[in-house]
């Protein structure tokens, strides 16, 4: 049975580390332990795929602001013409940068025609 560690604190009776097991099993016998909700195997399958898909999201964003804060300590300040500099255009005029392209006209025409 899982139990809740407050539940079982708020109970009175002895909780040192020597008698913790036989205490908790003397008070699950007497029914004064409440289990835990634990949730089925879909759902836990669900809640990891969630918080994963959080943490990568949140790490794609980190690698993002990292990206622009190196473009802008460099002088380029790409998140001025491109809102998202991740975004389509945005990747366009960093591979052209990457390459070795300079002159801005070549980098603005490599702008997506909605942008």
């Amino acid at each position: 049975m899982l139990v809740n560690a407050r539940d079982a604190k708020n109970l009175p009776g002895r909780k040192t580390d020597v008698s913790d097991a036989a205490w908790l099993a003397q008070l699950a016998a007497h029914g004064l332990l409440r289990a835990s909700f634990v949730p089925p195997e879909p759902i836990r399958a669900l809640r990891d795929l969630t918080r994963t898909r959080t943490a990568i999201t949140r790490a794609r964003t980190r690698e993002a602001q990292r990206l622009e804060k190196v473009l802008e300590d460099a002088g380029i300040k790409l998140s001025v013409v491109a809102t998202d500099i991740m975004g389509v255009s945005g990747r366009a005029m960093l591979e052209a940068l990457i390459a070795g392209e300079h002159d801005p006209a070549v980098l603005a025409d490599l702008a997506h025609p909605t942008l």
